[in-house]
This record gives structure tokens, C-alpha cells and sequence, in this order.
């Protein structure tokens, strides 16, 4: 079931099923290798493997199947000519062994070479013949009488056959599967046209090409019709497809201008003067390169402000470069000024092949985001590589070197001079300016450091323009935890870091560019170095402002203690002490976190004195039990919380209470992983009532303390007094002994 629609003024079938048109291609593509392998199987078979010398214009056997009719040829023999049973001998030139006929360079030679192939073709399929050669220059001829075996060996066909097979076989396919994705678009449809050209020409080349010796006329010359076709189909897709796309250059009739002009060649070439002007098929396929490239710099010229289309061309130029280049200096040009090709034709296809996949990733729009970083990198390496090939000519045929040498001594230059200025070059031809590594740690410490929310966001947006360069920045309001790329890199999301939104960017390098792989692995790098940053800060401040807390706590609980009872202290003496131990407890503050273990009887007996004055001065009696299990030692927060349990607590006692007996009982309860300080103070004074009378200061940091301390703590008042209890678990490097 079909259905029509058009896009612009292009007709367009739309299959509901796309797949069905990349099946059919498979189909078809299989079909035709199947037909093709017959064909190349169904010649006369001499089992030699013969070269012909363009120099010396011998046809020599390079090789000999020691299984074939001619095993008794000696390799390296000259094959002088080949007589059938009925007939006149033909004699064998280098020529008959050309890869290509196209290149012999005018219409005569054509002609005679497919007369030649075809009486050639006629002896070999006439049953015995007999093949003269000669083994050496001066020596006399010898003849040997084989027999061709009607079939060639599938095991006898060369590389050269498969190359052009796949690369046949990869165009056409490949194009069925963009225009199966992609049915709607008329540059799916020319690249698909310029896949079936490429397919006709590589495999009518793979047929003739790696033939043995000679091809009947009907078949060499219907090959050689075909892979002219092919050659001219892939030219008229490539150049209509450079005309619409990304943008249309031309409307109208003048669209198809450039397929009727090459289509009368082709008739004209292939049908009424075949093969009178076939070898024009060299510079037809030049002129159409030229017109290709022509257009490409129109593309680029009319698409210099649209990012996307540039990324597009960038790919496209590089492949054409590449592939159109590499196989017009390669194959056209030496055979255009008499040479022999540099390439041979089977090696060559591999380069249009190159082109083909290369525009076909970009009709698809695969990756469009990073094309510009590929075609960067192509073009690096293609110059490298030119670098290294020209330096390697230079040396052999300039200072006559070695092979080896010239070859080790081209990549060395290339590694010394190249390979240096390559980051310098890729950042100019980027126009690429990243703000230092410096520069981006200062712009993340501050982001990091910054005192509210919204300095954070203006910090962050300000980076991010930095390292990047968009046309704009916007804040989402949508949780976006992820980087990611937007509409084929148009647009980046920074994603979300800490209480940091996420931030879209739009148009990178001020709409030079699109955003790529590589700022996306940079904006997930950079989020997550700003939220290690973030998370550090975070953490510096915690522990700054734990460490005000417990400066705050022991100067409440044991330095504020001490001055209240210096104050209220009658006698010089007893005051000065109290002074002393007021100095030496703020410097253990200070100083606290280097602070070594104390031994828990020493620092009972040092509290129990202190607190025994404070009450005595007040007129108030101690009832003091405390137990100190030998060998037992506090760590410095331990002997602190103890401490300012007692202090903090007598010093409520004092101010409030209005008791006469303050009673403390201190016991070492467990063992192992169980054992634990007790810790009570009570008094007998009239207590207070809880629903009316919050606690201070000096209880909430109490319990504070043992909390860090993972023990516990709790008040109980009434009529009859206040009783403040608490629990220290103790360490097991609390219980161990001292030295």
C-alpha cells in the first residue's frame, strides 16, 4: 500500500513499511553479486597469473596454479602469443591485461583492445591451445599445448574481485538505508541515486577487472557500459545533491540541469559512440568533481551563519577531499597526462566509498553535534599523513636514502615538527579561547564559597559563558540531573549541582558552532568538580562551626564557672588560683584537639578539690562518692564533658537551687564494649517548675556533649531538689592502661 506526499517540489513515494525498501535493496544487491559470480566463474581458466609491463609492453606469468592446465609453465615466463586449433595465434600485449580499458587514452586503442579480448576469449573457449613463451631475453620460443578448464576455481578469484564486490554491496545498501529512514527527504533520494551509481560501477569493475586474461565481447562490453552508467549516476547524485542540500541553490528546471547534461553523456558515450569516446569518461568524471566541489563552496559560503550546516559541510568537504580527492590524483590524473595510475582501480573504489559514507552520516544527521571534531581530526591525520608521504619522496628521490631510511626518517620528522603545533593548530581553526586552568579553579572556588543561593547562580553563569562561549543562558526550573544535548547540539543543559539549577546554554562559540561530545564530557567534568568544591566548602564549614560550638561550650561551662567563682571569692589567694586555672583551662581550649588522654582518677581528684572550694566559699556541704577503676584514661572530649558536667552543674546548684547539700556520686558500671561512667548530681533545694522555667544554655550544651559522646543525659526536679544524671559508655582506648 502506497501513499504520495510531496516535500517542497520534490514527488515523493512514501512506503508505510520503510524497511521495505532497504529489504528490496538486500534483495537486489545479493541477486546481482550471485549473477556477478557466475559471470566471473564462467570463464575458460588457464591457471596463470599474468602482468602486463606498461614499460616493456610484456605480458609475463608472474604465477602458476601447480593444479591448473598450465602447471608446466615456468614462472616469469613471456607469454608471446596464443594459437587455437583453428585460426590465426593472437599475440599477447601488456595491454590485454589492462585493469581499466578506459584508460587507454583514445577511442582506436579501445576498439582494438575489445577485438583483441574477444578473439582472445574465442581461443580460450575453442578447447586446446597452444601458448608460446620464452624464459629469458635472446632465448628461444618454447610451446606448450593445455587445455583451459571451462570453470574458474571460486578460490582462483583475486582480492581485487572482493574489494569491488563489498564496496558495491556497501553502497548500495548503506543509501537504501538512509532513504528508508529518512523517505521524505530528496538528499536521501540523490545520495541513494549516487549508492546505486557507485554499486553499478564497482561491481561491472569487479567483473572485468579481475579477470584472468579475457572476457567474451558481449559480456566485457556490457560491463564496461555499466560501469561508465555507474561512474556518471554517482556523479549526478553527488552534484544535485550539493545543489539542494543543506540549502537549495537552484530551482526548478535548473535542478536538474546538471542530470540531463551528464545523462546525454552517458547516451551519447555509452550507446551511440561506444567506444569511440569512452576514454572521454576520465574527464568527465574530473569536470564533474570540479562542479561538486564548486558547489561545495557555495554551501559553504551561504551557510557561514548557520552552525548546523557548517558542522554538515565541514564533514562533507573532508570526505569529498579525501575519497574525490585521493582517487582523481590517484587514477585520473597520471592516465590524463599518460601515466600509469598510481592505484589500481579495486584499490581506488575504497576511496569513493569513503565519500559515500561520509555524506551519508551527514544526510542522516547522525551525530551532526560532532562532525566538526571529526572532520578536525581527518584533517589532521590527513595531514600528517601527507606530511610524512611527501617528506618520504623528497629524501628517496632528492637525496637518494634508503627506503627504510627515508621512511624512519619522515616519521621522526613528523613526530619533532607535526605533532607539536597539531594543539596549537586545532585550537586557532576552532577559534577556541577556554579560560586556564587557574582561572577556572579561582571561578569554582568562588562559586563554592559564595554566602547565598543567587551569588552562586550569577557565578556559575558567569563560568559557564566563560568556558563556552553561548549566545544565551537560562535558568530552568525543571530538575535536570544529567548534562545532555538539546535539537542536535544546538542547545546544552548544565545539569543540576548541590542547590544549583540546571542552566541551558544555546549556540556555542557565539553561534560559530554547535555544542559536541567533547562540551558534553566537559560540562559533566565541570559539574562534578563544582560539587566536590561545594561539598568541601560545605564540609570546612561544618567543622568551623562545630569547633565555635565547642569553644563555646567549654567557655560557658568551665571558663565561665571559674570567673563566677573568682568574683564571688573573698580571699586574694583562693581568687588568684582560681584566675590561674582560668588561664590554663582556655589554653587546654585552645589547644584542645592535641590534648593527650587524662587518667580518671588524677582528674577526680583535681574536681573534687575545685568543687569542694566553690561550695565551701558558698557555706554549702559535698557528699562526694566517685569510683576510678585502676588503669583507666578519658580522651580530652570524655574528661571535657565530665568536666563541664560538674561545673556547669555545681554552678547552677549555686545561683538557683537554694540547697544546703549538693551530693555527687560518680561510678564505673560494665565491661568490654559495655562499660560506662555514671555520673549524678543532686541537690536539696526547692527545685523548679519546668512548664514555667526553661533550661539555659548550660543544660543544652550538656547534653550536647554526652550526645557526641554517644551516652546520655536528663534532669528530674521537684519540691525535694534537682538531680542531673548522665551516662559516658567509655572507649576502649579509655580503658587502657597508661604506661
Amino acid at each position: 500500500m502506497l501513499r504520495a506526499s510531496v516535500v517542497g517540489r520534490w514527488p515523493v513515494v512514501k512506503l508505510i513499511a520503510p524497511g521495505t525498501v532497504l529489504t528490496t535493496a538486500v534483495i537486489l544487491g545479493l541477486l546481482n553479486a550471485a549473477l556477478l559470480l557466475w559471470l566471473a566463474l564462467s570463464q575458460p581458466w588457464l591457471g596463470v597469473s599474468l602482468h602486463g609491463d606498461p614499460d616493456t609492453g610484456r605480458a609475463v606469468a608472474l604465477s602458476v596454479d601447480p593444479a591448473g592446465p598450465s602447471r608446466a609453465l615456468p614462472a616469469g615466463a613471456e607469454i608471446l602469443q596464443i594459437a587455437p586449433q583453428r585460426g590465426a595465434p593472437v599475440a599477447l600485449r601488456a595491454a590485454d591485461l589492462i585493469e581499466e580499458p578506459d584508460m587507454l587514452g583514445s577511442g582506436g586503442a579501445m576498439s582494438g583492445f575489445f577485438a583483441r579480448q574477444s578473439a582472445l576469449h574465442s581461443a580460450l573457449s575453442g578447447g586446446e591451445v597452444e601458448i608460446t613463451y620464452a624464459t629469458g631475453t635472446g632465448s628461444d620460443p618454447m610451446n606448450l599445448v593445455v587445455t583451459p578448464v571451462p570453470v574458474r576455481p571460486l578460490s582462483d578469484l583475486p582480492i581485487a574481485f572482493w574489494t569491488q564486490l563489498l564496496v558495491a554491496l556497501a553502497g548500495l545498501w548503506f543509501g537504501a538505508w538512509v532513504l528508508a529512514l529518512r523517505l521524505h527527504d530528496p538528499a536521501a533520494w540523490m545520495l541513494s541515486l549516487a549508492g546505486l551509481g557507485l554499486a553499478l560501477a564497482a561491481q561491472a569493475a569487479a567483473l572485468y577487472s579481475s579477470r584472468e586474461l579475457a572476457l567474451s565481447l558481449p559480456v566485457f562490453g556490457t560491463a564496461s557500459r555499466i560501469n561508465g552508467i555507474g561512474t556518471m549516476t554517482f556523479g549526478i547524485g553527488m552534484v544535485t545533491l550539493f545543489l539542494i542540500y543543506p540549502r537549495r541553490l537552484v530551482r526548478g528546471a535548473l535542478t536538474a540541469l546538471p542530470a540531463l547534461m551528464i545523462s546525454a553523456a552517458i547516451i551519447w558515450m555509452e550507446f551511440i559512440q561506444w567506444p569511440r569516446f569512452v576514454p572521454m569518461l576520465q574527464g568527465l568524471v574530473a569536470l564533474a568533481m570540479l562542479v561538486l566541489l564548486a558547489a561545495l563552496a557555495v554551501q559553504v559560503w551561504v551557510n557561514r551563519r548557520d552552525p548546523r550546516a557548517r558542522a554538515m559541510l565541514g564533514w562533507f568537504g573532508l570526505s569529498i577531499a579525501l575519497g574525490a580527492g585521493g582517487f582523481v590524483l590517484t587514477v585520473i590524473v597520471p592516465v590524463l597526462i599518460g601515466q600509469p595510475p598510481i592505484l589500481a582501480q579495486s584499490t581506488a573504489f575504497l576511496l569513493f566509498l569513503v565519500i559515500y559514507a561520509g555524506l551519508g552520516l551527514g544526510v542522516m544527521r547522525y551525530r551532526l553535534f560532532d562532525l566538526t571534531d571529526w572532520s578536525f581530526r581527518l584533517l589532521f591525520y590527513g595531514l600528517g599523513m601527507g606530511m610524512m608521504l611527501g617528506q618520504d619522496a623528497v629524501l628517496v628521490m632528492v637525496l637518494s636514502l634508503d627506503h627504510a631510511a627515508a621512511l624512519a626518517a619522515s616519521l621522526a620528522l613528523v613526530a619533532i615538527v607535526y605533532l607539536p603545533v597539531r594543539r596549537r593548530m586545532s585550537g586557532w581553526l576552532r577559534r577556541e579561547n577556554p579560560p586556564s586552568a587557574e582561572a577556572m579553579f579561582t571561578e569554582i572556588t568562588e562559586i563554592a564559597q559564595a554566602e547565598d543561593r543567587d551569588t552562586r547562580i550569577a557565578r556559575l553563569c558567569t563560568l559557564l559563558r566563560r568556558r563556552f562561549d553561548p549566545l544565551s543562558v537560562a535558568v530552568l526550573q525543571e530538575a535536570r540531573p544529567a548534562a545532555v544535548l538539546e535539537r542536535e547540539g544546538e542547545g546544552m543543559v548544565f545539569p543540576a549541582v548541590d542547590d544549583l539549577p540546571a542552566i541551558r546554554l544555546q549556540w556555542a562559540m557565539q553561534g560559530r558552532r554547535l555544542f559536541s561530545s567533547r562540551d558534553l564530557n566537559a560540562s559533566r567534568r565541570l559539574a562534578g568538580v563544582i560539587g566536590g568544591a561545594i561539598d568541601q566548602h560545605r564540609t570546612y564549614r561544618d567543622a568551623v562551626n562545630a569547633e565555635r560550638g565547642r569553644i563555646n561550650r567549654d567557655m560557658h561551662d568551665n571558663i565561665g564557672v571559674l570567673l563566677l567563682s573568682a568574683l564571688h571569692s573573698s580571699g586574694v589567694e583562693r581568687k588568684n588560683l582560681l584566675i590561674r586555672q582560668t588561664l590554663s583551662d582556655l589554653r587546654e581550649i585552645i589547644s584542645n584537639p592535641a590534648h593527650e588522654s587524662w587518667d580518671l582518677a588524677r582528674l577526680l581528684a583535681d574536681l573534687r578539690a575545685e568543687i569542694a572550694d566553690h561550695l565551701d566559699a558558698a557555706g554549702l556541704a559535698l557528699d562526694w562518692q566517685a569510683e576510678a577503676p585502676p588503669g583507666v584514661s578519658l580522651s580530652p572530649r570524655r574528661a571535657h564533658t565530665l568536666r563541664a558536667f560538674l561545673r556547669e552543674g555545681v554552678s547552677n546548684l549555686l545561683r538557683h537551687a537554694g540547697a544546703g547539700t549538693a551530693m555527687i556520686r560518680i561510678t564505673a558500671s560494665g565491661t568490654g564494649a559495655e562499660a560506662a561512667l555514671s555520673l549524678l548530681l543532686a541537690d536539696d533545694g526547692s527545685g523548679f517548675d519546668p512548664d514555667h522555667i526553661r533550661p539555659g544554655n548550660g543544660f543544652v550544651n550538656l547534653r550536647e556533649r554526652v550526645a557526641q559522646c554517644q551516652g546520655s543525659f536528663s534532669v528530674q526536679t521537684d519540691a525535694q531538689g534537682t538531680r542531673l544524671s548522665a551516662t559516658l559508655p567509655l572507649s576502649a582506648a579509655d580503658r587502657k592502661a597508661q604506661p
